[in-house]
């Protein structure tokens, strides 16, 4: 039996409920993360193979780095855009754990942050940081996967080699299927348009103005967060701002339950990677800013249109070959029957097998097996890891607190008040304007009688 160790905020077979996921931050700040995994681990899962997984936001101490040493062939560590200044810390703490490990750590799908601006001397605040990871990761790894050509462009500054120290192979979530991907199914653009909206709070007025028009034009329309602050939101009734202090948050944007999206019962939170797909699988058409979001569309055969808002986003919709405009190129007078009624979405099929070549030669360089070295391989074939999938009656789709189940609610309002005690004890000698009593009685009242 093979085991590896995954970098990960939580296990592709955990179904934990709504509280523990929330509470316990496990989507790892953003339900895009339950994704790349995901693939991963089916990918890796062959019949002799157990993955377990770790988190790595805390140092991990040189009693644990040991027994990691001794009971795993390989420590796997799937990454987003992790080359950024919020990320400097958790690189650091990663870099430290795999200069002290023996067996290889392998880096699969790691990007440079969308926004980055060089100093006077042309170095970027985080250069540190990801020089000492990328040096440590090559110390027993052939290569490292990174996202794109932006991604590319920013290892070559740091001095390392494109095809011998790093290969671009894209985003693995789209390799979940392997050579293959499900042909998006055909819809016809109207008001009727069953459409799934995606975006985040701190983007421009116009993308956000473009988006309500989405929904303003097609009715059937929900709006899917991906972020942990709005999925406390979702659960307990807390606003962003109160959890999010500093953000500079769009004014119209859903940020509380007063909102129509979440008044009308129009947005769905995931806490599991498939539970994600069934409800894709039910959507004609997926549009908005997040490239996860997007692509789990993509996976599940429903047509995606990305509105990249900054090169992170747009490295992975050019290298996957993603039907998409910039944020930068909406005008007030774009609407989405006119964008999305000519466009070929499956141009996503042109150039997938190449890519997926690329893909699992990066894994050959790696000495890792994968289900796709098996020449019976189809886009057909039940893995291990698929039937252990199925066997698990995951969660559905987390609603907004007025409409869901009654102990849905109650759990809700139980995290609720560990926030507020929490909040009590940060704001100990703080004066408030209400009273954690009276905080919980006025965000209670809320959740509990919704406005029509």
């Amino acid at each position: 039996m093979k085991k590896y160790l995954m970098r990960a905020p939580s296990g592709c077979f955990d179904n934990p409920s709504y509280f523990d996921c929330i509470s316990g931050n496990m989507i790892g700040d953003n339900s895009g993360n339950l994704l790349f995994p995901h693939s991963i681990s089916r990918a890796l899962m062959c019949d002799d193979v157990q993955i377990d997984y770790i988190k790595t936001s805390n140092m991990i101490d040189d009693m644990k780095i040991a027994d990691i040493n001794r009971e795993y062939e390989a420590f796997i560590i799937p990454l987003a855009n992790a080359f950024r200044i919020s990320f400097i810390n958790e690189l650091t703490a990663l870099a430290y754990l795999v200069s002290r490990l023996s067996i290889p750590s392998i880096v699969i799908g790691v990007g440079v942050n969308g926004v980055i601006k060089a100093d006077d001397s042309g170095e970027y605040p985080f250069d540190q940081a990801s020089r000492l990871f990328v040096k440590s990761v090559l110390k027993n790894s052939a290569c490292i996967g990174i996202r794109g050509e932006q991604t590319a462009a920013y290892l070559e500054h740091l001095g390392f080699v494109r095809d011998q120290d790093f290969m671009v192979i894209g985003c693995p979530s789209m390799f979940l299927h392997g050579a293959d991907l499900p042909k998006p199914r055909p819809f016809t653009i109207d008001q009727d348009t069953k459409v799934s909206i995606n975006s985040k709070a701190v983007l421009p007025e116009k993308l956000h103005l473009f988006l309500k028009d989405v929904c303003d034009r097609m009715p059937d329309h929900y709006y899917v967060p991906q972020n942990i602050y709005e999925f406390k939101v979702l659960f307990s009734g807390m606003t962003i701002a109160d959890t999010q202090k500093t953000m500079k948050i769009y004014k119209d944007y859903p940020q509380d339950l007063s909102h129509p999206l979440y008044r009308e019962n129009r947005v769905r939170g995931f806490v599991s990677a498939e539970a994600w797909f069934e409800y894709l699988r039910g959507r004609d058409l997926s549009i908005g800013s997040r490239i996860h979001g997007n692509i789990a569309a993509v996976i599940s055969g429903t047509p995606a249109f990305i509105l990249a808002p900054d090169n992170r986003v747009l490295e992975l919709a050019e290298y996957h070959n993603l039907p998409h405009t910039t944020i930068a190129d909406l005008s007030k007078d774009t609407n989405v029957f006119d964008l999305i009624r000519d466009v070929n979405f499956d141009q996503v099929l042109d150039g997938h097998k190449e890519r997926f070549e690329k893909y699992h030669e990066f894994f050959k360089r790696n000495g890792l097996e994968t289900i796709y070295d098996d020449p019976s391989y189809s886009f057909d074939t039940v893995t291990a890891f698929d039937k252990k999938i199925a066997s698990i009656d995951f969660h559905g789709p987390l609603v907004p607190l007025p409409f869901a189940e009654y102990d849905q609610q109650m759990e809700g309002i139980r995290y609720l008040r560990r926030q507020i005690k929490n909040l009590q004890k940060k704001a100990k000698n703080a004066p408030a304007k209400l009273t954690p009593k009276q905080r919980l009685k006025a965000v209670a009242k809320k959740i509990l009688k919704p406005k029509k």
